[in-house]
């Protein structure tokens, strides 16, 4: 199955992993975010995988594709989630808003003016927002961090699949 169709709903208890998802570029929703009801909904209208640590999760029994994972950490999840689907293929590095899932859109600089401090401007000149939240993104020090936690991880930027 081609990655481009995987997305994801996951459980309270893993947004950890839910933020790397996002990281990676995947579609990943919390379901802190929904009613249980809404993401029963939206993980059978958007064909989402809701991924799961416990087998107890109530509303499986409507048809849901779900992952159970077996792992406590977010490395160890994330190579779960490939073996089973294959993600690694498919990753489009920091191209999500971490906050709001959507798709980031690139922003001129002229735009940017008493938006983001004067040194950030003087600094970088590509910058992402998100159209919902109105986050700007750029290629800064929590970027930095960000790859190296994910390069630390076996996921890093420019290899194959990656």
């Amino acid at each position: 199955m081609s990655l481009a169709t995987h997305s994801f709903i996951l459980e309270t208890e893993l947004f950890p992993l839910c933020k790397a998802l996002r990281m990676l570029g995947f579609d990943a929703l919390c379901r802190s975010d929904l009613s249980h009801r809404d993401a029963i909904a939206r993980s059978i209208e958007e064909r989402r995988v809701w991924v799961l640590k416990s087998p107890a999760t109530p509303g499986l029994h409507y048809g849901i594709k779900y992952f159970l994972l077996e792992t406590d950490e977010v490395p160890d999840q994330l190579d779960e989630i490939d073996e089973q689907y294959t993600i690694r293929e498919g990753v489009t590095y920091f191209s999500r808003c971490l906050k709001c899932n959507l798709l980031l859109t690139a922003i001129p600089e002229e735009k940017l003016l008493n938006k983001v401090p004067e040194r950030i401007l003087q600094n970088f000149n590509k910058f992402q927002h998100c159209t919902s939240c109105k986050r700007i993104y750029w290629q800064g020090s929590h970027l930095k961090r960000m790859r190296q936690k994910l390069e630390s991880w076996g996921w890093r930027e420019g290899e194959a699949g990656g």
